[in-house]
């Protein structure tokens, strides 16, 4: 069994996506392309402004009018309105099928049926009428807001992803001739051009990125159109929003003083942090339809549930009760590890406190983070800090000085064909918090099952049981657990007979996504680790290796592997380690890390060839 196993700004959609995690394609196949995609922000002289957004979509193959035909518009309910203009369906003859009144269905989404409190967002979908492959799909709709996300901030922008056909895509903003507001214009990447307006680009090379490819928006063209040119700004914009909500009420005087236990300053940061995180339930939400206002930190307690931007308000607002001066900090979970090139504010879509004394940031939204290491999703990225003096920064990164997860098996063969002993999982930091996560809620039964599938999904037979842990629930020491397991019709006694090592262990199923190319042309993105896996075998009286597999190892800018096999006093041993130390390995050196992931993969097809003494 391996634990590990059980782990089991407008943007607009037809330009990004927040993830690319397909297998590697040569000449991917296209389901649909985009003929026209044109997208203009209307700023209003009452500080109002529009989204005008045509588009022109052509399905190729059924897959694409799956789905194509059906086009999901979301916005925030309370602060906006949506207009269809036009939409039809043109079939090759050029006939027009139009999209009735009644196609166009209104529902709340996920989010706001799950916290209408916190989220009023609505989803029309249009349904497009007679699309078969080959049709052109024409929409235009205005949505009008009447007021923006943040303060004084109007901004659009758009990610070229690499997977759609773009034949044509332009954004644009005018800002209706006020001369007061300038337009900042601003990209990274390749694809987009300026223009008078905004940028234009094509896009007609479509890819599928390989497994362990980071968001489009780290490395595809990404192209802003914003009012403001500065992130302080942004930050400004926010604590308008935010301060009235961290407003420090009796109600949360007393929920401080109680989770602090009487404790004040450093000491009571850990209890807050707990408390919060264990007594306001997490939900999240999109805050492209929920905005960024956060709920008063007063209706937090009294509801007991909240998305991460309360729940940060309400940390903040119950530090400040003991002493300890907190701040909102915004940040993105996508695997992006580099700030927007202009300022929107969907370049973030999650919350942190940040600390300024102590330089500490705490994510209250995890339920099983600790007070002193962030979740991954959190590590590495820009995050901007609001309060008195705003700035962009990066969150720490995983120290892997240390092992982060540690997997020891001492078995023993027996003649009957068993291998049978312990094996003993030891995690740290956010290694930790998956490993909590993963039995999460589980108890008993249930959880003896997950703990078993997990075994014999490794394509172990054999039995697993006296499951002990360490620390299961006190998420600020490291998780450790430790089980009894039998692997049957291992070996078959001989003169001499051979013995598989284990195939599936933490240090290569870390590795797995990067087995199948020998380059990239995009970077790729592993999580900073140090793991660790050592397998010791007793081997039965009057039995000794044959030979021992050559021992290896690898150092190279992007990450250090070992493998090292040994055998004294009667214990064959093999011990592996696997160190990476940084997010993102650049395309001219994937090389290196597909040399260690090549290494560590031969590793593990070796076998103990045993042999009776004379």
């Amino acid at each position: 069994m391996k634990l590990k196993a059980i782990l089991a700004s407008i943007s607009f959609a037809v330009f990004s996506t927040t993830a690319a995690h397909a297998a590697p394609v040569t000449g991917a196949q296209v389901n649909y392309r985009i003929l026209s995609s044109t997208t203009l922000l209307i700023v209003h002289q009452n500080g109002s402004y529009t989204v005008s957004v045509s588009r022109i979509i052509q399905p190729l193959n059924a897959t694409g009018v799956q789905a194509q035909s059906q086009v999901n518009i979301a916005y925030p309910g309370n602060f906006a309105t949506l207009k269809v203009l036009k939409a039809y369906t043109e079939d090759a003859d050029g006939t027009r099928h139009a999209v009735v009144p009644s196609e166009i269905f209104r529902q709340s989404t996920p989010s706001a049926i799950k916290a209408p409190f916190l989220s009023d967002g609505v989803n029309e979908s249009v349904i497009f009428p007679a699309v078969a492959p080959g049709d052109t799909l024409h929409i235009r709709y205005d949505l009008t807001y009447a007021h923006p996300y943040l303060p004084g901030i109007y901004a659009v922008s758009a990610v070229l992803n690499p997977t759609i056909a773009i034949q044509h895509a332009a954004i644009a903003m005018d800002t209706v001739k006020d001369n007061s507001m300038k337009i900042y214009k601003a990209k990274a990447g390749t694809g987009w051009q300026s223009d008078s307006n905004g940028f234009t680009a094509t896009h007609n090379t479509v890819s599928v990125p390989p497994l362990g490819t980071p968001s489009p928006s780290q490395y595809a063209g990404l192209a802003v159109l914003s009012t403001v040119n500065s992130w302080d700004d942004l930050a400004r914009a926010y604590d308008q929003l935010a301060d009235p909500a961290m407003e420090i009420t009796p109600a949360v005087r007393a929920a401080a003083e109680q989770a602090a236990g009487g404790q004040t300053g450093d000491q009571a940061i850990v209890p807050i942090f707990h408390w919060v995180q264990k007594n306001i339930h997490t939900v999240s939400v999109d805050y492209r339809t929920a905005g960024f206002t956060p709920m008063p930190a007063t209706d937090t307690l009294a509801r007991g549930i909240a998305d991460s931007n309360a729940k940060v308000a309400l940390t903040c607002a119950m530090l400040q009760v003991v002493g300890i001066h907190a701040v909102p900090a915004m940040v993105s979970n996508e695997t992006r590890f580099k700030e927007y090139p202009g300022v929107d504010p969907f370049a973030f879509d999650h919350f942190l406190v940040y600390l300024p004394a102590q330089h500490r940031f705490l994510d209250v939204s995890n339920r099983h983070a600790s007070a002193t290491a962030l979740p991954i999703a959190d590590a590495g990225r820009p995050a901007l800090i609001t309060g008195k003096t705003p700035r962009m920064v990066i969150t720490p990164v995983p120290d892997t000085n240390s092992p982060m997860l540690s997997e020891v098996e001492d078995l023993s063969l027996h003649g009957n064909g068993e291998l049978a002993g312990t094996e003993q999982v030891t995690a740290n930091g956010y290694a930790a918090q998956q490993e909590r996560a993963a039995i999460s809620g589980l108890r008993g039964r249930r959880l003896l099952k997950k703990i078993r599938d997990s075994f014999y999904s490794q394509g172990d037979i054999g039995e697993l049981d006296k499951v002990e842990f360490r620390d299961r629930f006190d998420l600020e020491q490291p998780f450790a657990m430790r089980a009894h397991i039998v692997r049957e019709g291992k070996f078959v006694p001989g003169k001499i007979f051979s013995l598989s090592l284990p195939e599936m262990h933490p240090v290569t199923a870390s590795l797995l996504p990067f087995a199948s190319n020998e380059s990239r042309s995009t970077p790729s993105v592993v999580d900073p680790t140090s793991l660790h896996f050592q397998l010791s075998i007793h081997i039965p009286s009057g039995y000794h290796p044959l030979y021992l597999p050559n021992s290896e190892s690898l150092k190279t800018p992007v990450g250090d592997y070992s493998v090292t096999y040994a055998f004294s006093n009667g214990t064959f041993t093999e011990s592996e380690s696997l160190v990476l130390p940084e997010f993102l390995i650049p395309s001219e050196q994937f090389p290196m890390l597909r040399k260690i992931t090549a290494m560590a993969l031969e590793a593990n097809k070796q076998a103990l060839v045993l042999e009776k003494s004379a």
